[in-house]
């Protein structure tokens, strides 16, 4: 077998597996959660591992009430309540647990470095404002920036994805 190798005592070795190319920007291991009701305990998210790399699309599919959004929800923690996720659940952003994140160092990570954009556009963008003054908001609540800055960061987010006007 290529690559592997035989010791003088016969012991055959796999070879070392090199770092790869493109580490998981995602990490979920184990996901669970569990939320209290009336007649007990129901699981929701039943132990879900998954990697999402650098340039990869990934689509949660499944049928209503199989727990898409649940899953999503709670990579950003904004499951209600809080320990409704299992403490044993792993989930890493760049290498960063985010299980173990609190207060301001959450908030920074979300909208600023995960998002989520649910199906219903109803509850997605606000229909008396304009998109690019929503997206300027999201950049000035995560950078530093005056206003104008963030305008004109809304503006050239739009024309990449193909939206000039």
């Amino acid at each position: 077998m290529a690559g592997w190798e035989t010791s003088a005592r016969g012991t055959v070795t796999q070879p070392p597996i090199p770092p790869s190319p493109n580490p998981a920007l995602l990490e979920i291991r184990g996901l669970r959660v569990t939320f209290p009701t009336a007649d007990g305990p129901a699981r929701a998210v039943d132990g879900i591992d998954l990697d999402v790399r650098a340039g990869e699309t990934v689509g949660l599919v499944g049928e209503s009430g199989c727990g898409k959004s649940v899953t999503s929800l709670a990579v950003l923690r904004l499951v209600e309540p809080a320990d409704a996720i299992d403490q044993a659940s792993a989930i890493r952003l760049d290498g960063r647990d985010i299980m173990a994140l609190e207060g301001r160092a959450l908030r920074d990570v979300r909208g600023n470095r995960i998002a989520i954009v649910f199906q219903e556009p109803a509850t997605a963008l606000n229909p008396v404002l304009t998109i690019g003054a929503q997206i300027a908001e999201a950049v000035t609540a995560h950078h530093k920036v005056s206003g104008r800055e963030a305008w004109d960061r809304a503006v050239d987010m739009l024309r990449r994805v193909g939206i000039g006007d």
